[in-house]
């Protein structure tokens, strides 16, 4: 191989190697760009009955419980 034709295929490693490096760099530029996009709009409200979580069956039955016996009382204390 001729001292041009190994100039010339490094020169083209550099070029695709610098290529890819702009290719992540734009893509890690989008990435912040959204950051700093949601970051920019307002919080939603926030209203905790609105919230949907997933329990296990047992512990759901003891909040469940616990909830029942917490409205028992209340109701309770407002008859007094």
């Amino acid at each position: 191989m001729s001292a041009k034709a190994v100039a010339t295929d490094a020169l083209a490693r550099h070029l695709h190697a610098a290529i890819e490096r702009v290719r992540e760099d734009m893509a890690k530029v989008e990435f912040w760009a959204d950051a700093v996009t949601g970051f920019s709009e307002p919080v939603p409200d926030y209203d905790a009955k609105d919230a949907k979580v997933w329990l296990p069956s047992e512990q759901a039955a003891r909040i469940s419980a616990k909830q029942d016996v917490a409205h028992k009382r209340s109701r309770l204390s407002k008859r007094r």
